[in-house]
């Protein structure tokens, strides 16, 4: 006659050993590395695909929030959303971008496209002459605070050009 306890050994074991592989298969899948997630990111973003680089960035930054590509993905982030024409999304991130990098040398890009993007909402918004004295008064900003850069001069365009519109606006209203 056997012994209880030595029959249910095996069945002990295997019922041990599934629940391990159910443990195993039901666990959070392991993050992508940094490099993996960055160009998997960088990759649908020169794709267009910016709905999607946008969730990558946003996913590196969450799973690797002291990697040294924070920066990157933070200003990659806020430039989908502009080339995307998700204005409002892109001055919130482009706003925090400023917030969290004040001395990156990324800030005159971000300063020109802020202004950029009130300029293209003026286009959008059709007589409504704010988004242009936001856009003028952004790259008057820009032109003071980065006088030395290629941005500099790229807003002294932009400031004849709204000046120009909101003189044309005005002789509409005359």
């Amino acid at each position: 006659m056997r012994h209880p306890s030595l029959s249910t050994q095996p069945l002990a074991a295997a019922t041990v050993t599934l629940v391990a592989l159910w443990t195993l298969s039901c666990s959070a899948p392991q993050p992508l590395a940094e490099p993996d997630l960055l160009a998997a990111a960088n990759f649908n973003f020169e794709d267009r695909n910016f709905p999607v680089a946008v969730d990558q960035y946003r996913k590196l930054l969450d799973e690797h929030p002291f990697s040294g590509q924070s920066e990157q993905a933070s200003l990659r982030i806020a430039h989908a959303h502009y080339l995307n024409h998700d204005y409002d999304k892109a001055l919130v991130a482009f706003n925090d971008f400023e917030r969290l990098y004040p001395t990156s040398r990324e800030l005159p890009f971000v300063e020109y496209t802020i202004g950029m993007c009130h300029l293209d909402r003026a286009l959008m918004a059709g007589r409504d002459p704010s988004a242009v004295e936001r856009a003028l008064r952004q790259f008057e900003r820009l032109a003071r605070r980065h006088s030395r850069s290629l941005y500099a001069r790229l807003a002294a365009y932009r400031i004849s050009e709204c000046k120009e519109r909101l003189a044309r606006h005005e002789l509409r209203i005359g």
